[in-house]
């Protein structure tokens, strides 16, 4: 009998993508008596609501599988959002979650393939589905999540074209992107769920460093395939939210020394972002991030999550930064200047680094 999968669907402005997702999902190759959907609808105010309770609930246990459906009376956020849909599927005996971003659908086999590499190793934590752009299924959206040695965290392959991809079925990475990604429940019962503190950005690849400190892999399936309608946001406020919690993060999970070899970087990139940010335009938010470090509740949430960090580590940090990468490869930044002159002396300075941290 194939393993118990819920399917979670965070819905958050859906309206444009609603009928083709669900056209997708009525068509997985995966048996509906083993299969849930579970919607978590995040308080939007287009016709999401509507069209979920009009369209898609009445094809619950027909069309589709059966459907649990969760509406929230305000955004609660990606982790939060899913959190709740992860907790029902944990009540409902599922083996496995699969998260779906709403602005992405998939192909029929997906999910099968993305089973089929998870049960072939039980230390496999999680599993990303080969994404594709939506508007145009020629090019790449993600072959996984890489972490540079700063704290950036981006989607390895975007723009690229999917004959001129070398990545491999089961091919470790640093992180899954939480818009199609399949878990296994015991990992995510072992390590925990997505932090609600992060609320957006860098969730994902949070999850994922906490799966690999305890001892599993974060792994791609290039068989199962997710279309991912992606568009990049050059919404000021996020530069807060993925600031703050890239610091947050590595401050989370990093070893004392570790943190310590890579302080002159760190604030070496603090000295150049704050140049950057005034040039950008969001000065404003890059301030607040250090307003927010000054609170004591900032600093007792971080020694909280280092004493858990410590208690799930059954790894070293030379094992965890050997998917770390030197180079920044980010749309924010990308820059003839940055490929041609910054990446190389970053990824020297990071080969030589990496190579002192053996602890």
């Amino acid at each position: 009998m194939k393993p118990k999968v819920a399917l979670i669907y965070l819905s958050y402005f859906s309206e444009p993508y609603l009928d083709e997702v669900i056209l997708s999902l009525s068509k997985l190759n995966y048996p509906k008596d083993q299969l849930m959907l579970i919607i978590v609808e995040n308080a939007s105010t287009d016709r999401s609501d509507a069209i979920i309770r009009e369209q898609v609930l009445p094809k619950s246990g027909k069309e589709l599988p059966e459907i649990i459906y969760l509406p929230q009376e305000k955004n609660t956020g990606f982790a939060s959002g899913n959190n709740l849909g992860i907790q029902r599927a944990l009540l409902e005996g599922a083996e496995y979650v699969y998260f779906l971003n709403n602005d992405a659908k998939l192909q029929s086999d997906a999910l099968r393939h993305a089973i089929a590499l998870a049960e072939s190793d039980v230390k496999i934590g999680s599993v990303q589905s080969l994404m594709l752009l939506w508007q145009n299924p020629q090019k790449v959206n993600s072959t996984g999540g890489m972490v540079h040695f700063l704290g950036f965290g981006f989607v390895r392959d975007n723009g690229e074209f999917v004959k001129n991809i070398t990545a491999k079925e089961g091919e470790e990475i640093a992180y899954a992107s939480g818009a199609a990604v399949l878990y296994r429940a015991r990992t995510l019962q072992e390590v925990g769920l997505l932090d609600p503190y992060l609320f957006l950005y860098h969730e994902d690849l949070e999850l994922g460093w906490r799966i690999r400190l305890a001892g599993y892999r974060n792994v791609l399936s290039v068989k199962s395939i997710a279309y991912h309608h992606y568009e990049f946001s050059r919404s000021i406020q996020k530069y807060y939210w993925m600031e703050r919690n890239r610091l947050f993060v590595h401050f989370s999970h990093l070893k004392l020394s570790t943190l310590v070899l890579l302080s002159p970087w760190l604030f070496g990139l603090e000295i150049a972002l704050l140049f950057f940010a005034i040039k950008g335009g969001w000065i404003s938010e890059k301030l607040l991030v250090y307003r927010e470090w000054l609170r004591s509740k900032t600093w007792s949430y971080l020694k909280q999550k280092r004493k858990e960090s410590a208690i799930l580590r059954k790894t070293t940090d030379q094992d965890i930064v050997k998917l770390f990468t030197g180079r920044i490869e980010h749309q924010d930044v990308a820059s003839p200047f940055l490929n041609q002159y910054v990446n190389p002396v970053l990824a020297l300075i990071w080969g030589m680094m990496k190579f002192l941290i053996r602890w």
